[in-house]
C-alpha cells in the first residue's frame, strides 16, 4: 500500500509537470486549469469515474485523471499525450456544449432504432480525430498509448477490432498491432473507409459524425456486440458524460435541414464512386438492416409549424442522453418556448420624453467642494450675514417640468386548457393546444402583464397555478403537465378565488372542443347551472372572453348563441393546425404595445 502510495505520489509530480508542455502543444493561449488529480479508486469514483482512467467536464472546464488507474494500465509516461488528447476535447472536439449536443443530434439520426449507443459512438468518433491531429500535425507520439493499453486487452467485439484497425490504417500500423488477429474482410473494408473519414473531416467534423456512426452502425445493431464493446472499450470512455450537469442548449428543438446532407453510409458512396458500378455487388446481412436513407425524414419527426421541429420526445430523449440529470420539467418547458419564440409579440417599447424646461424647486446645504457656479448667494445672505461654508451656503435644486402620461396597463390573462382523454400528452407528442398556449402566455408576460394557468379534465382533476404570476417557468410547467382525465374543461374552475376578487381587468381565455357544450348543460357542485357560472366569471373579470373551440362552425348553435349574450367570443377551429395563427391574432390583438400591427 505504502508503495503504490508513493508510486501515485510521484506520479502527480511528474504529470503536473507535463501539464504546461501539453497545453502548449494546442496553443500557449489555451487557459485551462490544471486536472483533478485523483489518487485512489474512491477519489476517482466521487469525482465521476466509471470505467477510463481521464475524463473531462464541459461544465466547469476540466479535467480529470485517475492516477492510480494511469499505473495499473502501465501508462505513466505518456503524460503529456494523455493530457494533450484530454485538452483536445475542450479545445477541438466537442469544445463546447452547443457542438456536443450537435454532435449527438447528428448521431442519433444514423443510429435510427439504436439511439442509446450514440454517446458511446460520439466518444469514439471525438477521440479518433483528436488522436489523430495530434500525431499528424502535432508530431506526438499517440500509437504508443494505444500499444500499451492494448498488449493486455481483450479484443473479441467487432467494434472493437474495426476501431482499432482504423488507428492502424491512419498511422500506418502493421495489421494487428492493436486490433488483434481477427480482422475480416469487410472490417478492414470499413476500417480503410473510417480512416479516410477521419482525414477528409478533420477540420469540419460535425459533417462527418453521421456518415462515422453509419460505418458504426452494424456493429451496434446486436445487443451483445454492443456490451462486449462497450466492456472492452471501457478505459477509452473519457466524454461519454461529458455534458453532465450543463446547462440546457437552446435551439435543439428545430430540425436542420441541412444535417440531413451528412447521414450518408460511406460504403453506399464508395460503391457510387468506383469505377466498377455495373458489378452485381453483394451487400453484407448486417449492412441490410439499415434503414433506407429515403426513409431519414421520416425517422426525425417533423411537427408543429411548418413541420420544423422534433418531437417532444425525441427533444427529451436527446438531451437526457448529453446530460443524464437533466431535469424534464425544464427541458418540455424550454421545447414549447423554443417553438413559441417566433410568434411572440415584439418587446414593449417606450418613447423617452422630450427636454422640458427647469424650475426651482427650493435649496440645499452648499458644501466646499460643490461647484461654485451652483453657489446661491441670495439664498445665502438671507440665512446669514456671516458666509460660513458649508454652514449659512445654500444651493438651488432645479427640476424637469414634464408631464408624463399614464401608461396603459395590458389585461391580465386566464388561460384555461382542456386536457380531458382525448387530448395528447404534449411531452410525448407535439401538442397544437399547448404551443398556441405558450405562445399567447409567453407574450402576455412579455408585455408586462400576469396569468393563470389551469389544465382541466373534468370530471377528474385539474392544475392550476398559484393564482396570477408573473414567472415563465410557473406558468410553463403548468402548460406543459398533462391529466389525461374527464371529457372537457372544467367550468367550475372558473369559481376559483383568483378570480372571485380579480383586482385587475383580466380577459378569460378557455380552449377546449365541443364537448364544453355537454360541460356547460351540467350543473356545478353546487347546483347553479354552468352557464350562470360562466357568466358571472366572465362579468368579474371584466376583461371579456373567448372560447376557442375545436369544431365545425355552427355546432350546437343554441349553446354559442348563449354564450355570445353574455359577452364570450367564440372562435373556431377545425384543425388544430389553425391554434398557432389564432394565438398570432391573439397575441398581437391584447398584447402588442409597440402598434405594429402583423
Amino acid at each position: 500500500m505504502a508503495e503504490r502510495i508513493a508510486t501515485v505520489t510521484r506520479l502527480k509530480e511528474s504529470w503536473a509537470a507535463a501539464w504546461s508542455q501539453a497545453v502548449a502543444i494546442w496553443s500557449p493561449y489555451v487557459t485551462l486549469r490544471e486536472p483533478t488529480w485523483c489518487l485512489s479508486a474512491q477519489d476517482a469514483q466521487n469525482e465521476g469515474l466509471t470505467g477510463s482512467f481521464a475524463m473531462i467536464r464541459l461544465t466547469d472546464h476540466r479535467v480529470v485523471i485517475d492516477l492510480d488507474s494511469v499505473h495499473r494500465h502501465s501508462v505513466g509516461d505518456c503524460a503529456v499525450q494523455i493530457l494533450a488528447h484530454e485538452i483536445g476535447h475542450h479545445v477541438l472536439i466537442p469544445a463546447n456544449r452547443y457542438d456536443n449536443v450537435g454532435l449527438f443530434r447528428r448521431m442519433r439520426l444514423a443510429l435510427a432504432g439504436i439511439e442509446d449507443r450514440t454517446p458511446l459512438v460520439a466518444n469514439l468518433y471525438s477521440d479518433l480525430v483528436i488522436n489523430d491531429t495530434l500525431q499528424r500535425i502535432h508530431q506526438l507520439d499517440m500509437a504508443i498509448v494505444y500499444r500499451k493499453i492494448q498488449a493486455k486487452a481483450s479484443i473479441e467485439s467487432a467494434l472493437h477490432i474495426w476501431y482499432m484497425r482504423t488507428y492502424e490504417y491512419l498511422w500506418g500500423l502493421p495489421r494487428g498491432t492493436l486490433s488483434g488477429g481477427k480482422q475480416t474482410a469487410q472490417l478492414d473494408a470499413d476500417a480503410s473507409l473510417a480512416a479516410s473519414l477521419i482525414r477528409s473531416y478533420a477540420r469540419n467534423w460535425l459533417d462527418g459524425a453521421g456518415r462515422f456512426a453509419m460505418l458504426a452502425y452494424p456493429y451496434l445493431i446486436e445487443d451483445a456486440q454492443h456490451n462486449k464493446a462497450r466492456q472492452e472499450l471501457a478505459r477509452y470512455l473519457d466524454a461519454e458524460k461529458s455534458g453532465a450537469g450543463a446547462e440546457v442548449v437552446g435551439g435543439m428543438a428545430e430540425i436542420d435541414e441541412s444535417i440531413l446532407d451528412g447521414i450518408v453510409d460511406p460504403r453506399a458512396e464508395a460503391l457510387q464512386n468506383s469505377d466498377n458500378k455495373g458489378e452485381d455487388d453483394q451487400e453484407s446481412d448486417s449492412s441490410r438492416k439499415r434503414p433506407e436513407i429515403s426513409d431519414m425524414r421520416s425517422l426525425q419527426g417533423g411537427t408543429g409549424p411548418q413541420k420544423r421541429y422534433s418531437e417532444p420526445g425525441t427533444y427529451i430523449d436527446m438531451m437526457r442522453q448529453v446530460d443524464p440529470a437533466a431535469d424534464e420539467n425544464r427541458l418540455i418547458i424550454r421545447y414549447y418556448r423554443e417553438i413559441a419564440m417566433p410568434h411572440l409579440v415584439p418587446f414593449p417599447e417606450e418613447e423617452s420624453a422630450p427636454l422640458a424646461d427647469l424650475l426651482p424647486e427650493g435649496t440645499d446645504q452648499w458644501e466646499p467642494g460643490d461647484p461654485v457656479e451652483e453657489l446661491d448667494w441670495f439664498e445665502t445672505t438671507l440665512v446669514s450675514p456671516v458666509v460660513v461654508p458649508g454652514v449659512t451656503t445654500r444651493s438651488r435644486v432645479f427640476t424637469q417640468d414634464t408631464d408624463t402620461p399614464c401608461k396603459s396597463q395590458p389585461y391580465n390573462l386566464y388561460v384555461g386548457i382542456d386536457c380531458s382523454g382525448s387530448m395528447r400528452n404534449p411531452r410525448y407528442n407535439f401538442s397544437w393546444p399547448i404551443s398556441a398556449a405558450s405562445i399567447i402566455t409567453l407574450s402576455a408576460l412579455r408585455a408586462g402583464a400576469k396569468v393563470m394557468c389551469c389544465l382541466s379534465g373534468e370530471p377528474g382533476s385539474f392544475l392550476e397555478s398559484d393564482g396570477f404570476v408573473t414567472s415563465e417557468h410557473e406558468a410553463m410547467l403548468v402548460l406543459t403537465s398533462y391529466l389525461g382525465t374527464g371529457y372537457a374543461y372544467g367550468i367550475p374552475r372558473l369559481q376559483t378565488p383568483h378570480l372571485a376578487e380579480v383586482k385587475s381587468t383580466t380577459h378569460l381565455l378557455i380552449v377546449t372542443d365541443d364537448d364544453i357544450f355537454s360541460m356547460l348543460d351540467a350543473k356545478a357542485p353546487n347546483g347553479e347551472s354552468n352557464y350562470d357560472v360562466a357568466e358571472k366569471a366572465l362579468a368579474r373579470a371584466g376583461g371579456g372572453g373567448t372560447f376557442v373551440l375545436h369544431s365545425r362552425p355552427g355546432y350546437s348553435a343554441g349553446g354559442v348563441s348563449r354564450l355570445e349574450k353574455m359577452g364570450w367570443t367564440i372562435h373556431y377551429v377545425t384543425r388544430e393546425e389553425e391554434l398557432v395563427a389564432f394565438a398570432r391574432a391573439f397575441s398581437r390583438k391584447f398584447y402588442d404595445r409597440t402598434g405594429k400591427r402583423q
